[in-house]
């Protein structure tokens, strides 16, 4: 399986031009609930699902500590946590003090596996279906009959097709 992108029209508003680009956006193919996760993990290991579950929450808890107290935390090859914050300027340094601080964030530096996963990923563009439903029929084609009516469609072409199935 790849990671899939589509194009993305963007405006960009930092010149008197108000330039206009396509870039790529990533999209994701779905998410794996942590229920899942522990299953899998579970299955692969010859363990119980529960002490799975354990494990990761327990290790999750102590790592929020150790975030908590200014410490960066490596998980061998899964990769590094580490806090951060972004602040905003003064002029002197004396006016810098927390107030200045605008957000503060948990940054995610991916270890050798997900580097590696990564950089040897495929990329390729997501085919988007056509949605213009208004006229009972589809681009792609898929189900239509000979008069373009669609297959979800009665003979008199008065129904509308559900574009979800």
């Amino acid at each position: 399986m790849a990671l899939e992108y589509v194009v993305t029209k963007r405006i960009f508003g930092f010149d008197d031009t108000k330039s206009v680009k396509y870039v790529p956006k990533s999209v994701t193919s779905g998410s794996v609930e942590f229920e899942k996760l522990c299953e899998k993990v579970a299955r692969l290991c010859g363990i119980h699902r529960k002490i799975v579950d354990l494990v990761i929450t327990g290790a999750t808890d102590e790592m929020a500590d150790m975030l908590d107290d200014g410490k960066s935390v490596r998980l061998g090859d899964f990769g590094l946590f580490r806090p951060t914050i972004t602040g905003k300027s003064a002029d002197n340094e004396e006016d810098v003090t927390a107030n200045n601080i605008v957000r503060r964030r948990i940054v995610f530096t991916p270890g050798k596996i997900f580097q590696s996963t990564l950089d040897n990923m495929s990329v390729t563009r997501a085919v988007t279906p056509d949605t213009d439903w208004t006229d009972n029929s589809s681009s792609t084609g898929s189900g239509s009959d000979s008069n373009g009516s669609g297959s979800g469609s009665s003979e008199g072409g008065d129904e509308v097709l559900d574009p979800l199935g």
